[in-house]
């Protein structure tokens, strides 16, 4: 699965349950798009009165899914709650797992230790989840043996399920210079309480390429895919336009963003300013990023953050922007799919 060493993950525990890392970017923009999702997802299924919603979490980490079912996220209330709910999260390092059983002791939730690639535990699930984008571990062929697994598991098991894949963004302004590839050594400089920068090698996707993972995986099981909808998420805001790791070049926006959002009020607005990319991307993708960019810096230009009030009010109008603007092509810190899977005699 080309994941990096097991030892070295408990770094990325540290990161996963450090308080900074939950910074104003998370909380109010990252986790408000990936609840709506989830919530778009979950109205797909239908449920009988009372039957819990069931729920297979790949790739788990430390229970970040459990959290945005149950929690909620901005003006948004939870989705669900633990007595309609039976979660099951997997995930390959037994240090997330271990961490996830305890930060959710006590609650209805189970973790357990598996590779998505192998054998999954049996189940028959409602809605088969991901975030923080556990398929880019995976080369592109992997990812397409793993969907087609699952679809063939929902096939074989009920008349229909939903998928949430969630996976980087091949076209992030993060990461300009590595459009050109779609597989590339990724640098995680972003950890949080970490002693170590971590690297792995990662797959990067686009609105097409993921697509036609599903498509794929659709035919080798057999399954009908229907409604599938592509959701971009921290398009000027990922964590790497903080390090700079990557892609020099830009402005360091989420911490400017987060500056922001915690009401300082020495920011220039001006710093905010996006030049849209151009060159090694499809015409759509550059469209895409000259509209972003207008209204984006529209917004800047008429921003005052000289009161906290005002500039907590920029971020969140700037908030605001990225999702309106999001066109799901892969423009974002990840791409996330939500497709509905059913069996091919289903009318």
């Amino acid at each position: 699965m080309n994941y990096v060493s097991i030892m070295s993950y408990r770094d990325a525990t540290a990161h996963y349950t450090s308080p900074k890392r939950r910074d104003p970017v998370k909380t109010m923009l990252e986790e408000v798009v990936t609840h709506r999702v989830l919530r778009d997802a979950i109205s797909r299924i239908p449920r009988a009165p009372g039957r819990p919603l069931r729920v297979l979490d790949v790739g788990c980490g430390t229970g970040d899914g459990l959290a945005l079912l149950t929690e909620r996220h901005g003006a948004l209330a939870p989705l669900t709650d633990e007595h309609t709910l039976d979660y099951l999260g997997v995930d390959i390092d037994p240090d997330m797992v271990d961490t996830a059983r305890a930060l959710h002791a006590g609650r209805r939730a189970e973790f357990v230790v598996a590779d998505m690639r192998s054998e999954l535990p049996a189940g028959d699930f409602d809605l088969y989840l991901s975030c923080g984008v556990p398929y880019s571990h995976l080369p592109h062929e992997d990812v397409v043996e793993v969907l087609t697994g699952l679809m063939r598991r929902i096939v074989e098991t009920r008349d229909r399920a939903v998928l949430v894949v969630d996976v980087l963004g091949r076209y992030s302004v993060e990461w300009t210079p590595k459009w050109p590839e779609t597989r590339w050594s990724y640098n995680m400089s972003f950890f949080e309480d970490a002693t170590e920068t971590l690297h792995d090698r990662m797959s990067f996707f686009d609105r097409g390429s993921l697509d036609a993972a599903l498509v794929e995986a659709a035919i080798r099981a057999r399954a009908r895919l229907s409604g599938t909808t592509f959701t971009d998420r921290s398009i000027l805001a990922g964590r790497h336009t903080a390090t700079l790791a990557f892609n020099p070049a830009i402005p360091p926006y989420r911490t400017l963003l987060n500056e922001l959002a915690r009401g300082t009020t020495d920011v220039d607005p001006a710093r905010l300013r996006f030049e849209p990319p151009t060159g090694n991307a499809p015409r759509p993708v550059e469209l895409f990023f000259a509209a972003f960019a207008e209204r984006w810096n529209r917004i800047i230009t008429t921003g005052d953050p000289r009161s906290p009030e005002h500039a907590k009010q920029l971020a969140t109008s700037l908030f605001a922007w990225e999702q309106q603007a999001q066109q799901g092509l892969g423009t974002g810190h990840s791409l996330m799919a939500t497709v509905v899977v059913e069996r091919p005699t289903l009318a």
